[in-house]
């Protein structure tokens, strides 16, 4: 058995405190207390941060073998073997801790194995207040640990010949991209902030952990440049001493709207 952490669970209108357990693989909460709180929404939507994070630390303490596989979808944790893609990775921990979020980027994009292109597209159609289970974050300063950021790189051109008709076509080749989970608060420092993600990728971040030369799943930490005006970011560098990329980024935070229209209002709480 292996102990993950502690939060509180949401029961009824009430709350309580619980410990959260992996046992061969499987996720568990085990109550210990029974507790009367105050709930705000800030407390609700944290709570499912915190599952988001928990679930993926313990996905990464049960790794056996992990491996980047483009288009890969094979989830074992009874073995820990996890070999799959950026999209992957993240379309399993939405559909594990926020099945709703995942339901409502599923419908608009149309696939049950949204890629990064999906992920871009529906999170630049979002608002910054919650809805559909999402809502958009529009600040690098502003992103918290369970939010999901994806870029997508530029469009590449080449020119295509036609030899019978001696004529040339210039072809575009559709922008690769990435999508990870946000581990922790970004720390800025000098001049870029400094992020901690987990995700699935060829290669590890920083104080990764991933070895070096090993692919999969993992969580470690790169760097974000933003526009100091808007805060948006605008290029990343892998790790620490990399250069910077300059790419199209999208982000956004799952909500746990059934919690939130518990609520009487922004200003009010509950008890049990």
């Amino acid at each position: 058995m292996l102990f993950l952490g502690n939060t509180w669970v949401k029961k009824g209108i009430g709350f309580i405190f619980a410990s959260l357990i992996c046992m061969n693989g499987a996720f568990a909460w085990i109550t210990e207390r029974p507790v009367h709180q105050t709930v705000s929404a800030s407390s609700v939507m944290a709570s499912l941060e915190q599952r988001v994070v928990a679930f993926v630390h313990g996905t990464v303490a049960t790794i056996q073998y992990t491996a980047y596989k483009l288009g890969g979808q094979r989830f074992d944790p009874q073995k820990g073997v996890y070999v799959v893609d950026c999209s992957s990775f993240v379309d399993h921990v939405l559909r594990a801790v926020c099945p709703q979020a995942y339901s409502s980027l599923v419908n608009s994009s149309g696939t049950y194995n949204p890629t990064t292109k999906d992920y871009y597209h529906f999170f630049n159609q979002l608002s910054p207040e919650p809805h559909h289970y999402w809502s958009k974050v529009g600040a690098v300063k502003e992103l918290q640990p369970g939010d999901i950021l994806v870029f997508r790189s530029q469009p590449t051109y080449r020119l295509a010949h036609y030899s019978r008709k001696r004529h040339h076509r210039k072809v575009s080749a559709e922008g690769a991209g990435h999508v990870m989970i946000v581990m922790s608060k970004p720390i800025f420092d000098t001049d870029s902030f400094e992020v901690q993600v987990a995700d699935s990728a060829s290669a590890g971040h920083s104080d990764d952990t991933r070895m070096p030369h090993e692919s999969g799943i993992g969580i470690g930490t790169l760097l974000l440049k933003v526009n100091l005006k808007t805060g948006q970011p605008y290029a990343y560098a892998w790790k620490m001493d990399s250069y910077f990329k300059n790419v199209k980024f999208a982000m956004a935070r799952p909500v746990d709207m059934t919690a939130l229209t518990e609520q009487v209002g922004d200003d009010q709480t509950y008890t049990d």
